[in-house]
């Protein structure tokens, strides 16, 4: 089954993550010819509004998310509509916030959000819950070691080879020439050593690379974009919803 990997991205945002600008994700996707970009920074949405308007001046449709982590697993959620953006911004707060476990803060049992997921402990939790509505595989095609764990749980496991796939490729570095300076920033933020670091922090752009996938159902890039149908509406005024505290 052919199909067109959506990339992710985080931005500089992302502290110790993300090395790049969101002008310069823009021009490199403008560059490579992506039609459609995801920005995901870490449990936050800082950059959500310059890189929409980026995105939208060069041509590429933006698709708004964010990876929302509780420092052990992790998810990417990407906003369908407002409704979502809602709930994303609450999830965001409660893990900033609150010591809550990210399967209880992010259950997809909604379709306003895309729960994109390769964490194997999340999948079949949800699956066990049937908290799939929003739920989708995230085999990660960029990095070979996390698609073979991947997709041998996959061949174990008729239910999750069922659930519908969005194959993904992970943008952090766009050339060799930013490993070293990304490796050092990255070992500062996991208090190790630039020797010790996991192979999987270092991952350069390579293009879209298309490796037989062993799910019933993908959707590619251009079918996330038609599913989300958010945009951020800077006429109308919106202010936030004030909440007393109880007495």
């Amino acid at each position: 089954m052919r199909y067109s990997p959506l990339v992710i991205c985080k931005s500089h945002y992302s502290f110790l993550k993300g090395v790049h600008s969101i002008p310069e994700l823009v021009t490199f996707a403008v560059k490579h010819e992506l039609n459609r970009l995801c920005l995901a920074d870490e449990n936050g949405l800082y950059g959500a509004v310059e890189f929409a308007d980026a995105c939208d001046k060069a041509g590429i449709v933006p698709l708004i998310a964010a990876e929302l982590t509780d420092g052990k697993r992790s998810v990417i959620a990407i906003v369908r509509n407002r409704e979502g953006y809602r709930r994303l911004s609450e999830a965001i707060t409660h893990l900033q916030l609150n010591e809550s476990l990210l399967s209880d803060v992010v259950a997809p049992t909604s379709d306003c959000l895309l729960i994109l997921c390769d964490d194997s402990v999340l999948l079949q939790r949800w699956i066990r819950r049937k908290e799939t509505e929003g739920l989708y595989v995230a085999p990660v095609v960029s990095d070979i070691a996390r698609l073979r764990s991947l997709c041998s749980l996959s061949t174990r496991r008729s239910d999750i080879a069922r659930l519908p796939a969005i194959p993904v490729v992970m943008l952090n570095l766009f050339s060799k020439e930013e490993l070293q300076l990304y490796r050092v920033m990255r070992a500062i933020a996991l208090n190790c050593t630039v020797a010790s670091l996991p192979i999987d922090e270092t991952v350069v752009f390579h293009g879209l690379p298309l490796p037989p996938l062993p799910f019933q159902s993908l959707l590619s890039a251009g079918d996330v974009a038609n599913r989300c149908t958010f945009q951020f509406d800077f006429n109308t005024l919106h202010l936030p919803r004030f909440v007393p505290l109880s007495s």
